[in-house]
This record gives structure tokens, sequence and C-alpha cells, in this order.
């Protein structure tokens, strides 16, 4: 498929490297890295991390940070936003690279553009904050898992969780897909990543009786007003601690169910047209110059996705730097009329995350989770409708946990049942 010229590629990337040029230059103090060096540094004088209550994360992450606890403040606010901005650029081609998209193609160069915009993007280098992690992670594991190979996706799942404990629940979409040896190395990655980074670290327990009932009982007055989950957006509201325990109860049931009712849905029809495309699919190009993809990529991204806004909005914190997480699969699903991407109220949620789109009354930086409250809400309202409308889609034959092959002659239109996988392009891919 043509791709985008080389000036506008080197276009695109310095777009994307400029916030972090400009954290830099504001001399942004990225406390959230600065949280983990401070503790790695304590491990070297023989102190124990937990000592800073702002440390959150698991013993693994101080030793991770060793490396950069060797070098100087100055250093590590030169390069770590840079680092940061490479590392989500690698998250959103691993994205496209799951729906078969180059990133040098039209939909990438978009991407990196609309990426450099957002709001999360920028408050992640701002704070320099270890999500970025996920934001890798995400996609890398869906698109192992995408390509059957699921113990891999478990082991790149269990690394990110051992640095930051944000995909822990993507357990669930190992249990709904009944990859039990997969999910079994989910969970010993992590726990053998912090059983060996014991013996480096002083009072380990401290993360169990003090940063564990921190972080349940949303962290204080200082990270609440930044805190978009319902735990925080409620009593803002007046809500009471009843009535938001139950909206809670009642938001997590819903997600989880419709997150286990949309992996049961597999899509039959997987038909692209030629002229909503904007990369080059793995599919199989047919006579009226469309193009079928599996369904399996989309499912994964919707199902996993769906489990992780559930999260963002039930449990605390939900800051706005995490909606990159799923944010960027659920934009590269774009190339699929049938994604939620596709719907102007997914841009709308969107928009006030974009500089100029400013709404009365949110407009600092305190007030600004409502409007990442308001986002995780619409994506989840969409990818219920989007759950919805394919229940009402005539069901597939087989077992949609089947991995067998496609018919190997392209045909006008192709009814798909998904997980089937693509034969050889050959001369067809274009």
């Amino acid at each position: 498929m043509t791709q985008a010229s080389l000036p506008a590629r080197i276009a695109a990337a310095v777009v994307l490297m400029l916030p972090a040029a400009g954290v830099i230059r504001r001399g942004s103090a990225m406390q959230d890295n600065g949280y983990v060096v401070k503790a790695a540094r304590a491990l070297l004088s023989g102190h124990s991390p937990y000592a800073d209550e702002r440390f959150l994360y698991l013993p693994s992450s101080a030793v991770a940070a060793l490396a950069e606890a060797w070098l100087d403040d100055r250093t590590i606010q030169l390069v770590f936003p840079f680092v940061l901005a490479v590392l989500t650029l690698s998250g959103w081609s691993l994205a496209l690279g799951l729906c078969g998209v180059r990133v040098g193609s039209r939909l990438g160069l978009l991407g990196m553009a609309a990426i450099a915009l957002l709001f999360g993007y920028r408050s992640l280098l701002a704070v320099g904050n270890w999500s970025v992690v996920a934001v890798v992670a995400f996609p890398a594991a869906l698109l192992l898992c995408a390509r059957n190979r699921w113990s891999a996706a478990a082991v790149v799942a269990g690394v990110s969780i051992a640095l930051k404990p944000m995909l822990v629940p993507l357990a669930l979409l190992f249990l709904f897909a009944r990859r039990r040896r997969a999910l079994v190395i989910l969970v010993a990655v992590p726990l053998l990543l912090v059983l060996l980074s014991l013996p480096l670290t002083p009072e380990p327990g401290r993360f169990v009786s003090d940063t564990l009932p921190f972080l349940l009982h949303g962290q204080d007055e200082y990270a609440k007003p930044y805190d978009a989950s319902l735990a925080s957006i409620l009593p803002r509201l007046g809500a009471g601690s009843d009535l938001t325990l139950a909206i809670r109860a009642v938001v997590a049931v819903a997600g989880l169910l419709l997150a286990w009712t949309r992996w049961r849905l597999p899509d039959d029809t997987a038909v692209l047209d030629r002229s909503v495309l904007l990369g080059e699919p793995v599919g199989v190009r047919n006579r009226a110059g469309g193009y079928v993809l599996r369904s399996l990529e989309l499912r994964l991204v919707e199902t996993a996705s769906m489990i992780m806004v559930t999260v963002f909005l039930v449990f605390t914190p939900g800051f706005g730097h995490y909606s990159l997480v799923i944010l960027l699969p659920l934009a590269a699903t774009a190339i699929d009329r049938r994604s939620v991407a596709r719907s102007p109220w997914f841009w709308v949620a969107l928009a006030p995350q974009f500089p100029g789109v400013e709404i009365p009354g949110l407009t600092t930086p305190q007030t600004r989770a409502f409007t990442v409250f308001f986002m995780h809400g619409v994506l989840a309202l969409l990818l219920a409708f989007r759950t919805a409308r394919t229940s009402g889609e005539p069901s597939g034959s087989g077992d949609p946990h089947d991995l067998g092959e496609w018919p190997e002659e392209p045909i006008e239109r192709v009814v798909v049942t998904a997980g089937r996988r693509p034969p050889d392009l050959g001369a067809a891919g274009g």
C-alpha cells in the first residue's frame, strides 16, 4: 500500500518529540519518575524504598530504576522525556501492527500528530510516569495473543506488572480465552521478579502494611483532584459514600459482563472498503477492491479495552495519562468501519483532551479530571453499544477459540469466523 512520503514521516516524528523538548525547556521535575529514582537510591544507601509514601510500586520497580539511580538529576531530566516519547511511539507502532498497519502509513502519521496533542501524552511526559510501560506492553501482549502466542503475551504482561501493576486486570482476558497455562505464567513472572528483588530491598513488607492501604484509600488529598475514577468524581459531585460504592459496584459488574459478552461474540463479517483504508491490513484483497481482515484482532482490542476502561472508572486512582493504554489500540482499529474509533462520539470524548478545546469551569489541572472521566465513560458506552451491535449480527459457526485456517481463495465477500488465520498474501497483498 502507498506509504506517506519521507518528509511527512520526519515531520510526524518531530511533532511527536516536540512535547518532550518542551518538558525539558520548562524544567519539569517529572516527579513520578523522581519517586522511583529516589526509591532506587534508597536501595543503594541501604534504606527502604517505602520510606517515601509516594513510592507506590512493587520492589521490582525500585530495582529496575537502579539504572537511573547512577545518573545525576540533570541527565535524567534531559533524557527521560525522550525515552517516554520513543516508548509511546513504540506502543503506537505495536497497536498499528496488531491491525496490520505500518507506522509510516497515513493513519500512522495522523496518529502520531494526534498523540502529540493529547493531554494524556503531555501529562505523561510532564510527570514522567511509568504507565508508559503499560502503553507498550498492552498492544504488544494483544499482538502476541492475535498470533496465538499466549504464553509470550503473558510474559510481556507479567514483566509490565512487575514494573507497574497496571495490567493486572488483563488476566481476565486470559481467563476468558481459557489459556490456563498462560494465566499461570502471567502470575508467575511478576511474582518471580518481585521475589528476586526482595534480597535487595530493606523492609519490603512495608509495601503491604503502608503502600497498599494508601492505594486502596485513593492516595491522599494531593492526588485526589487529579483522579478521574468514580471514587473521586462522585464525592466531588455531592454523592455520599454508600451511593458511590453502589454505583462503582454496578459499573464494575456491568463492565466485566460486557467484556465477557464481547469475547463470546466473534464478528462474522470482516470486510473493509478500499475507500476507507488508511494502511496495509493483514488480509486478502478481493475483486471488489475491499479487504478481508481477521476479526480476532478487533475482538481482542475491544474486550481488553472494556476490561481496562472499567478498571479506570471503578478503581482508584484513574489519572489522565492512563487512557493512552487503551486509546492507541482503539485508534489503530479505525481501519475497520465497525470500530468504535469510527464513531463521531469517540472524537467527541477526546475533544476536551486537545489544546484549544476548553469547557468552562473545567480548565484547571484539578478540574480536568472531569473531562477524563467523561472520556472514559463515553469509551465504555461506545464499547457497550459495539457489543450490543455484535450480538445482533448473525452468529458464527464453530468455537470462538478455534484458530483454524482461512479459505484459500479470495472472494467478493468472505464470512470469517473470529480467529481464522489469513493465507499467505503473496502478490495479493498489494
